[in-house]
C-alpha cells in the first residue's frame, strides 16, 4: 500500500483528500498547518487557549466516511447568538483538546469518531505565530494580519514564528515515510510557508526518499502574489524545502466566463496564474473546478476565500498516476 502525504491546510487540503479518500489501495495521511488565527478559530485560540481547530477540522471532514448529516454538522456555522460565526466542529475539536489534555490526541478521537479514512496530524504541538518581516521594515504578527495585509510592494524580508516552533514527530515520521508528498495547493503566504518553516521541515523533506509534487495554485492572491507565474511559485517553495520537486502539476484548462467574472468581482483582473514553466518535471493536466462556488453568510472569512479551485477527483488522479 503506497503512502501519500499532504501539506498544507484550508480548502486546498480539504480539495486535494476529497479526491484522494476515493482512491483504492492507498494511506492518506494529512499534515496541517497550525499558524491559523482568524475567524472563529481565533476567537477560541484566543479565548480558550488551543491549538487552531479550523483547518483540522476541514481535512477532517474531507477524509470522513461517515454520514452526510455527520459531515454537515462538524461544518455548520452558527449564525445567531453568541456562537455566531463559529464553527460546531471548532467547538467540537476545542473540547477535545480540553478533555484529553493534548490537541493530537483530540483529533484522533475526532477521527474515531468521523471514521476518518487516514490519519490527520497537526504539523506542530507549539504554539504557532507567524511573524513577518517585510522589506520596509514593517513586522506583522499573526496569519490572520498577514492574510488581510497588501504586502506585495515592499515584499516579505523574511517570514517566521515568533517562537520555537518544532515538527510534530508524527509529522517527521509521516513525512520520511511517504511514498509521494504533496505540498499544496493553497494560500502561498498563509498555509504553505507555515508549514515548510517549521523547524525540522527541510531536513526530513531532503532526506525522505518520497516523490514530492506540487500543484500549483490556480490564482494569485490580491496584495500577496498578483502577477506571478508557474516558474515564480515554484523558485519560491524550491527555496523553502531547499530541493526540487520531482513534479508540478499544472492546470490546462480555463475557467468560465462566469468564473472569471464572479472572482475578478472580489480580487480585481490578472489573477490567474501564468504558465512559463519549461522544466520536463511538469504534469499539465485538466485540472479546474467548473463549479460555482456559494459562500455561506454565515462565514466571517468568506470574502478571502477563493471562488476558484481544483477539481478533487482531477487532482487526485493527477496525483496518484505518479505512483
Amino acid at each position: 500500500m503506497k503512502k501519500i502525504v499532504t501539506v498544507g491546510g484550508g480548502t486546498g487540503s480539504y480539495t486535494v483528500l476529497m479526491g484522494l479518500k476515493n482512491i483504492p489501495d492507498i494511506e492518506i495521511t494529512a499534515l496541517v498547518s497550525m499558524a491559523d488565527d482568524g475567524g472563529s478559530t481565533g476567537v477560541l485560540r484566543d479565548e480558550l487557549g488551543v491549538l487552531p481547530p479550523g483547518d483540522v477540522r476541514q481535512c477532517l471532514v474531507a477524509l470522513s466516511e461517515h454520514s452526510d448529516i455527520v459531515r454537515k454538522l462538524m461544518s455548520y456555522r452558527f449564525s445567531e447568538g453568541t456562537l455566531s460565526g463559529h464553527s460546531f466542529g471548532n467547538i467540537f475539536l476545542a473540547a477535545l483538546e480540553k478533555v484529553s489534555g493534548d490537541f493530537t490526541a483530540g483529533v484522533e478521537v475526532a477521527s474515531e469518531i468521523l471514521k476518518v479514512r487516514g490519519r490527520v496530524i497537526p504539523v506542530t504541538e507549539n504554539k504557532a505565530e507567524l511573524l513577518v518581516t517585510l522589506g520596509d521594515g514593517r513586522v506583522l504578527f499573526g496569519e490572520n494580519v498577514l492574510n488581510h495585509a497588501d504586502i506585495q510592494e515592499h515584499g516579505v524580508a523574511h517570514i517566521g514564528y515568533k517562537d520555537n516552533v518544532a515538527i510534530n514527530s508524527h509529522a517527521y515520521e509521516a513525512l520520511l515515510s511517504a511514498d509521494v508528498i504533496v505540498l499544496g495547493p493553497g494560500n502561498y503566504y498563509c498555509s504553505i510557508i507555515p508549514c515548510l518553516i517549521t523547524d525540522g521541515f527541510k531536513e526530513v523533506i531532503k532526506k525522505t526518499k518520497a516523490k514530492v509534487v506540487f500543484p500549483v495554485n490556480l490564482t494569485n492572491k490580491q496584495g500577496h502574489t498578483m502577477g506571478w507565474t508557474v516558474s515564480d511559485y515554484v523558485t519560491h517553495v524550491e527555496e523553502f524545502i531547499g530541493r526540487k520537486f520531482d513534479y508540478v502539476l499544472i492546470n490546462n484548462e480555463l475557467p468560465s466566463q462566469q468564473q472569471i467574472k464572479q472572482y475578478e468581482l472580489q480580487e480585481g483582473d490578472g489573477v490567474m496564474v501564468i504558465d512559463d514553466y519549461t522544466d520536463t518535471n511538469a504534469k499539465r493536466l485538466p485540472l479546474l473546478s467548473h463549479l460555482l462556488v456559494q459562500q455561506e453568510k454565515e462565514d466571517v472569512l468568506s470574502s478571502i476565500r477563493s471562488f476558484i479551485r481544483h477539481d478533487s477527483k482531477q487532482l487526485a488522479d493527477g496525483i496518484t498516476s505518479i505512483l
